[in-house]
């Protein structure tokens, strides 16, 4: 049994303790994934996953997701189809949520083509977030809601996209002032052309 009778006694030594954690080496696998090991991988360099990693770069179109992008691209088409919403918008927000990737699923939980967060998804009858079609489905039908909602004005549409239809209404209907929502609105646009 431990005795607690001495609690800063304890909480001394634990203080002066080092910190106990593993040495990890990281590198890029050939399709672009992050691989962690216990042991040195060719390319790889030290790895602290203690460490603030830096905000990752928004999706780049490369060979992988290009080609993914050319197979799901019927299905882009017939969504716009029927939603009415511009195949170039629905093209530009994918690349920018999802990199095209399917199976893409964000730190905050969002899922699929165009990172549906569960609340969404519940809202627009997605059963299954990684399915193309009902992922693509309800993007373009919140896409649509959101216009409805904000005007048509697309600075506001895609910052409620990204950030929230409630944090764009929280500021006054402007686009947020939070960097990661500043720069989406313009990564979206400049694939979208306009």
């Amino acid at each position: 049994m431990f005795n607690l009778a001495k609690p800063p006694l304890l909480l001394a030594a634990l203080l002066l303790c080092p910190p106990a954690h593993a040495r990890f080496h990281a590198a890029l696998s050939s399709e672009g994934r992050l691989v962690v090991a216990e042991h040195a991988l060719a390319g790889s360099a030290p790895f602290d996953p203690l460490r603030a990693l830096p905000a990752a770069a928004p999706p780049q179109r490369n060979a992988g997701n290009v080609s993914r992008a050319m197979e799901l691209r019927h299905l882009v088409r017939q969504v716009s189809s029927e939603s009415g919403i511009e195949m170039a918008l629905l093209d530009a927000i994918i690349q920018q949520e999802s990199g095209y990737d399917p199976t893409a699923i964000s730190s905050a939980g969002a899922v699929g083509l165009m990172q549906l967060m569960p609340a969404t998804a519940r809202r627009f009858g997605v059963r299954d977030r990684r399915d193309p079609l009902q992922n693509l489905r309800a993007g373009a039908a919140y896409i649509a809601w959101l216009m409805h909602s904000f005007n048509n004005d697309l600075d506001l549409v895609l910052a409620a996209y990204n950030a929230g239809e409630g944090a764009v209404r929280r500021h006054g209907n402007r686009i947020p002032p939070y960097p990661e929502t500043q720069d989406y609105v313009a990564r979206v646009r400049q694939g979208y052309g306009r």
